[in-house]
């Protein structure tokens, strides 16, 4: 594939329905304006997923009877820029019920190469009962899964994106970069930004817990944690995270 093919690759956690009323126009108008080739969601409920299904017209996402597809993950992707060849939910460990690491793989059209597996997952949260409970961070163990599973699912070499909420900036990144992966921010030498909260919108310790890593040929041009508002509300209590890719 020519390395002039370009896509833009979004992760988004949608904070449920909290002030889903409030919410849900700057949703509306930052999906609208930045309309990013790929997708991919944590913390869904039906009323988001209507929303992104109405202004997400020339997008696609999996349709799936499990309940993880439908009020927790999912991924869209452009029609006029890949077609879907499989999908899946991986138990990689989440203590969350319907938790998963969704994927899909997807066949780029200017393509006959290898096709290009998108992964994402919402890892538990550290004020979780039973890790306060246990004093263990459960991450590092979803960690590991993810990358069992991610290997499993595709070879070293071909193109992968991972990304999501890890709940996490340390120990289970350590994971995902030993076996290979990179986060948008590291590929370009950048610092990472806060991704969480969206302040004044949510008040919460500055935390960066969304991340966006790839493996295979894959080169970031661009990685940004947007900060969106309609006049003092966010889309979501975090930020998006915005990463142009090109194709090695």
């Amino acid at each position: 594939m020519s390395n002039s093919f370009r896509f833009v690759v979004c992760t988004h956690n949608l904070w449920k329905d909290e002030r889903w009323s409030d919410r849900q126009e700057p949703l509306r108008q930052f999906i609208t304006l930045h309309q990013p080739d790929i997708l991919c969601v944590q913390e869904l409920r039906p009323q988001s997923r209507a929303l992104l299904d109405q202004v997400l017209k020339t997008h696609q996402r999996v349709d799936d009877s499990f309940g993880g597809w439908i009020k927790e993950g999912n991924i869209y992707w452009n029609q006029a820029l890949f077609n879907l060849i499989e999908y899946g939910a991986e138990d990689i460990g989440i203590l969350e019920q319907w938790r998963r690491l969704f994927w899909v793989r997807l066949q780029p059209l200017a393509t006959a190469g290898p096709p290009l597996l998108v992964a994402t997952a919402h890892y538990t949260w550290p004020g979780n009962r039973k890790e306060r409970s246990d004093g263990i961070n459960v991450r590092i163990g979803q960690a590991l899964s993810t990358v069992k599973a991610l290997n499993r699912l595709v070879d070293p070499s071909s193109p992968l994106l991972f990304m999501g909420d890890l709940n996490d900036h340390y120990l289970p990144l350590k994971v995902l970069r030993e076996a290979g992966l990179t986060d948008c921010f590291t590929a370009l030498n950048r610092i990472p930004h806060v991704t969480r909260p969206t302040f004044p919108t949510h008040d919460h310790t500055p935390e960066v817990v969304d991340w966006m890593l790839h493996r295979g040929p894959l080169q970031p041009m661009t990685c940004d944690v947007v900060d969106f508002f309609v006049e003092d509300v966010a889309p979501s209590d975090h930020k998006p995270l915005l990463t142009t890719y090109r194709w090695t």
